[in-house]
This record gives C-alpha cells, sequence and structure tokens, in this order.
C-alpha cells in the first residue's frame, strides 16, 4: 500500500468514526507523526572486506518518519501505520580489489537504502501517573517494501561506472511501546520505540532477474511523537 492510499483511507476512517464519535464519547479517532533514528540491529557479515565493510556500516543508522491514524475504543484502538527508514553511504576507497579482478584499484561507493513498512496496528493504552499521562502498548502486521540504489565507480586500469538497484517486499510485523503527554485538550507528545523485523532472501536487480540477493535490515526505531485526539 502506497502512502497516498494510506492517507486516503485515514481520511475515510476519520469520516466514518467522526460521526460516531459525536454520538458516543466512547469512541474517539487519532492521528500522530513520529519522526526519530532508526538503526540497523542485525552484525555486518563477516565475509565482507574493505571498503564494502565500511560502506554498509554506513548504512546502519538512519532517519525514522511515521505516520498512523485510527480510532480508540476506550482502551483499545485500531489504526493504520506507515514507517520508513533512509539511510545513506558513500565511501571513498584505495588500493582495494572491489570486482575480484586482481587490480587494485581506487574508487568511490555509494548507496542509498529506503525501507518503507504500511500496515495495521493494534494498540491497548493505560493511564500513567496521572489522566493526562499514558502508555500505549501496539503491535502491526503489514508489507515492508526494500530498495536500495548502489553505485560502484571504479577508478584505476580499468576503469567502469556501474548503477543498479535491489529491490523486494515481505509481510513483516512491528511492535512498540509510547507514552504520551497530553498538553492540551486535543493534543500530546510522547516518546516511542519500535522494533521491525526484516530479514529478506529474495531481493532482485531488474537487469539480472536470475540472481536473489539477501540482506537483514530488522531495525529499532526511536522518536518523538505529536498526536492529536478528537
Amino acid at each position: 500500500m502506497t502512502f497516498r492510499k494510506t492517507l486516503l483511507v485515514a481520511i475515510l476512517i476519520s469520516f466514518a468514526f467522526g460521526n460516531i464519535s459525536s454520538q458516543d464519547k466512547k469512541f474517539s479517532f487519532f492521528g500522530s507523526y513520529n519522526y526519530g533514528i532508526g538503526n540497523l540491529t542485525a552484525s555486518v557479515s563477516s565475509a565482507l572486506g574493505y571498503p564494502e565493510k565500511d560502506e554498509v556500516n554506513k548504512l546502519r543508522s538512519g532517519t525514522i518518519n511515521q505516520f498512523e491514524a485510527g480510532v480508540y475504543c476506550h482502551a483499545f484502538g485500531l489504526g493504520i501505520i506507515h514507517n520508513a527508514y533512509a539511510a545513506n553511504g558513500t565511501t571513498a576507497y584505495e588500493n582495494a580489489d572491489v570486482n575480484g579482478d586482481a587490480y587494485f584499484e581506487n574508487g568511490i561507493l555509494s548507496d542509498r537504502l529506503n525501507l518503507s513498512f504500511t500496515g495495521l496496528e493494534l494498540l491497548y493504552k493505560i493511564p500513567v501517573f496521572s489522566s493526562k499521562m499514558d502508555v500505549t502498548w501496539k503491535i502491526g502486521l503489514g508489507i515492508q517494501a526494500y530498495s536500495i540504489d548502489k553505485d560502484y565507480n571504479l577508478m584505476g586500469t580499468y576503469p567502469s561506472h556501474n548503477y543498479y538497484t535491489l529491490t523486494g517486499s515481505m509481510v513483516t510485523t512491528l511492535a512498540g511501546v509510547e507514552i504520551n503527554y497530553q498538553l492540551l485538550k486535543i493534543l500530546s507528545i510522547g516518546l516511542e520505540t519500535s522494533i521491525l523485523p526484516g530479514n529478506y532472501t529474495k531481493l532482485k536487480d531488474a537487469t539480472s532477474p536470475s540472481y536473489t540477493y539477501t540482506d537483514n535490515v530488522t531495525r529499532l526505531s526511536t522518536g518523538v511523537k505529536i498526536k492529536i485526539t478528537i
């Protein structure tokens, strides 16, 4: 599901449950935005050497943008969640054989990694300390799209410049917890942390569909959240 479709569904939910909430106050509609830092938790393969290992390490930390929309019935909630991770890396190297031709050359590696999870989530919130503060637990199920743009710029005896993109998708889960404090009647701020598995075994390059690649991009996300509830 694309982000545009996610927003459309969220708007439809708001109209449907907005009418219900005006008649029955046990329902409330919410929307939130979360910005933070993501960290890939899987260890880097010991088979990688210089400079590939340096490049992969630069992709292990990136930014998180997360959007949510849904409805609560008392303490239980049902929503739509979209969590996107982005990381870039560039490594200039010297005297390395990156293409296995037995020549040690110089060059530049560049990668742009994007992960996009969209799914449904179940939530359960409980008040803590005061009526203005709550802890919310969440679990989600959806589809995560994977895309990495790779650029190999080789300079030396046999210079070359290769560019390709690996893509894939998988069904995965999300589990997290957030703590919120109500600033105004409809506005609250909070902190959230979540884990999202992502062990891909069938990534493909469109120019070479017979080959498959693997990558474990399981990530931990931590960020600041703004939530509106009506």
